[in-house]
């Protein structure tokens, strides 16, 4: 690419940029490869956080790639510190889960019945993803459910074109729905939840769809997590379950 040369040879800062993404990353040498001008003019201007476009899932894939690639550079090159990145990183999958939730509702004209949040587990909802991080997911909807069903199924279809979306995490895994009313949540966390599921509400918090119905989910989940007494059995099992886990790290 003659034009790209000539720009790096009259920017020795972005060239320095450059340089530094390459030594660091293939996935990230490649995605440059395949659009030098785009992704230099991002490595340029790297205060300016890219427009997100969401017209199609082909945009939003353009969009993440780039943002991707400004939080990285920015990483790389000692602008941003651990915890900067990791929330910027977390605000990516956050907005893309918003995109992904405005595209999937397009496609079946926007249903006025159907209301659907994402929440954000684990490290996506605390603020604090790596780049190499699965987003873990739970759905809480207000509507019929087989036309829910669909919807989150194809958020997380739109999604995964940017990252790897997991939604095991949500009461019974695998085996439950994949979307849940406030209030099946609620008759869950009463009567069913193991204490790790409670542990893992501490970092849970609306990443997408419709903010209302989000931020109920939340208060609840707040609510049940800080006044729900546990036995002296379940504390028992729960710190032994972080203490295997700690081994298993340390194992590694």
């Amino acid at each position: 690419h003659p034009d790209s040369i000539d720009r790096l040879v009259r920017d020795p800062p972005l060239a320095g940029r450059l340089v530094a993404v390459l030594a660091a990353s293939r996935s990230l040498t490649r995605q440059i490869e395949a659009d030098p001008i785009g992704h230099l003019d991002v490595l340029a201007t790297l205060d300016e956080r890219p427009t997100v476009e969401d017209v199609t899932v082909e945009h939003l894939v353009a969009w993440r790639h780039k943002e991707f690639l400004r939080i990285a550079a920015r990483d790389l090159t000692g602008r941003d510190g651990l915890a900067r990145v990791g929330a910027d990183l977390a605000e990516l999958g956050n907005q893309v889960l918003e995109s992904a939730c405005s595209l999937a509702a397009s496609r079946d004209d926007g249903d006025s019945e159907l209301r659907l949040a994402v929440i954000g587990m684990g490290k996506l909802g605390g603020s604090e993803l790596n780049y190499s991080s699965d987003i873990d997911v739970m759905f809480v909807g207000d509507g019929p459910r087989a036309p829910l069903e669909r919807r989150a199924r194809a958020v997380m279809e739109i999604a995964r074109q940017c990252f790897r979306v997991d939604a095991n995490l949500r009461p019974e895994g695998r085996d439950g729905p994949l979307v849940r009313s406030l209030d099946s949540y609620e008759a869950y966390w009463d009567k069913w939840a193991e204490p790790w599921e409670f542990q893992a509400l501490l970092k849970a918090r609306p990443s997408g769809g419709d903010a209302g119905l989000g931020n109920r989910w939340l208060d609840a989940a707040q609510r049940w997590l800080w006044t729900h007494p546990f036995t002296a059995d379940e504390l028992r099992a729960a710190l032994q379950a972080l203490a295997e886990g700690y081994a298993g790290f340390g194992a590694l």
